[in-house]
């Protein structure tokens, strides 16, 4: 019984994690009830979830699905984020928000998988710090429109300018003879 229920959740969680684009290890320490409650709270409202599971089965679901975590990444008790590149990056930042103010950081970042990149501790606790897809389009929109911009604004100054000689001109009349 116990070796089908475990073949079963791996099965699940690495359908689950092969078909994510975003996927993050924790370590979860010492967590309260309370806290454990916010934290899957802020998760779920960025779109992505959390999973709570055996080490053990965790890594065989993560073989399963292609992914390979270093050992060191395991210690602990470990919860797994995943959902897509978009959701990922705003539970991250929810994460983020949520410990700032703590005393002691009871979540912490040990790996992470984002668009089929594998990355380590420090790399993955960077993901907060990332910027999401309507960030970056507005980043490239203002790139792309202010050359154009400025060149018209360049380009309108020729003809403003004689424009302004003309009308000086005019206005002086005859006394400027």
């Amino acid at each position: 019984m116990v070796s089908s229920l475990n073949e079963w959740m791996v099965s699940t969680y690495g359908e689950e994690f092969s078909e994510n684009e975003g996927l993050v290890l924790l370590t979860l320490e010492n967590l309260t009830v309370e806290e454990a409650q916010e934290l899957r709270c802020k998760v779920r409202e960025s779109g992505a979830q959390l999973r709570v599971t055996k080490n053990r089965l965790a890594k065989v679901a993560l073989k399963s699905a292609g992914i390979e975590f270093a050992d060191e990444a395991w210690s602990g008790m470990c919860g797994i984020l995943v959902g897509d590149a978009e959701s990922t990056i705003k539970a991250a930042k929810q994460i983020e928000v949520l410990w700032k103010k703590a005393e002691v950081r009871k979540v912490n970042y040990r790996a992470a998988v984002l668009d089929g990149d594998v990355m380590s501790a420090s790399e993955a606790a960077s993901i907060a710090g990332m910027a999401d897809k309507d960030t970056l389009r507005g980043q490239i929109c203002g790139t792309v429109m202010g050359t154009p911009r400025q060149l018209a604004s360049i380009l309108n100054e020729v003809p403003t300018s004689l424009a302004r000689v003309i009308q000086a001109r005019v206005d002086q009349g005859e006394s400027a003879e």
